[in-house]
């Protein structure tokens, strides 16, 4: 198991890429707390993963608002003990909208949630692991960090924002013996992008075209994603900070 004893938080973990990613670190042995504002899917998730003989706990967090994210900060030290790695997950969607004609309110919301959310994550994680004497951060970016087609200016400015928290918190903390790195997914197979698919008039044009700008042609899974924040999160990447790691079937190669 590559996470036993250990003890981790997911943020944004009841649905997509998270709730992938919370199954597979319980399943490595990692003692799991979950962090959402879908309270069903989370209770949902809690039972599942104790009937297979995980440990997960979910606890409602909307990441926007510090005090909760330091409440579920605090929850993971009460419960278990220490913090070995979170993964700053949660975010939200910007519908493809003319740059010109987003709002200062949807701006400030993907802002407050995406970027602020993962800020306030990093911060309140760091001294937990600090305490513990070390551990992993891997926060969620996205591969619009690197490659775009417009239309989403403020996703991608705070999936951006998060590359640079990642590498400034990387190298401030590197030997203090905690680790930070980004994953970076391409069109990934969720909740989110089955949504921004719905919101088009021609929803399989908007597929055809995800998988017309991968060169792997197809969506990525939750799955996949998982194996890859397992990878940042375990002992397995010991000498790897500051990276933001593509999962994007090949799309920023092109």
């Amino acid at each position: 198991m590559r996470l036993k004893d250990k003890v981790a938080i997911v943020t944004g973990g009841a649905n997509g890429m998270g709730r992938s990613t919370a199954v597979l670190f319980a399943r490595e042995g990692a003692k799991v707390v979950v962090g959402d504002v879908d309270d069903a899917a989370g209770a949902k998730l809690a039972a599942e993963v104790e009937a297979a003989g995980g440990t997960l706990t979910y606890q409602r967090c909307d990441v926007s608002d510090e005090a909760q994210v330091a409440a579920l900060v605090a929850t993971a030290e009460r419960v278990f003990g220490k913090l070995d790695t979170i993964f700053n997950n949660a975010g939200i969607e910007q519908q493809v909208t003319p740059s010109h004609e987003v709002t200062a309110d949807l701006f400030d919301r993907v802002i407050g949630i995406n970027l602020k959310g993962t800020f306030f994550g990093c911060k309140h994680a760091i001294p937990a692991l600090l305490r513990n004497g070390g551990g992993t951060i891997v926060n969620n970016s996205s591969v619009s960090a690197f490659a775009n087609v417009g239309g989403n200016i403020s996703y991608a400015s705070s999936k951006g924002a998060i590359m640079s928290m990642t590498r400034v918190l990387a190298i401030e903390y590197a030997r203090r013996n905690i680790r930070v790195n980004a994953i970076n997914p391409g069109v990934i197979d969720t909740d989110m992008n089955r949504r921004n698919k719905a919101l088009s008039t021609d929803p399989d044009a908007v597929e055809e075209k995800w998988r017309t700008i991968t060169p792997m042609g197809r969506m990525g899974t939750g799955e996949e994603i998982a194996e890859t924040v397992l990878y940042l999160a375990s002992d397995q990447s010991s000498f790897v900070t500051g990276i933001g790691l593509l999962i994007d079937g090949g799309r920023v190669a092109t």
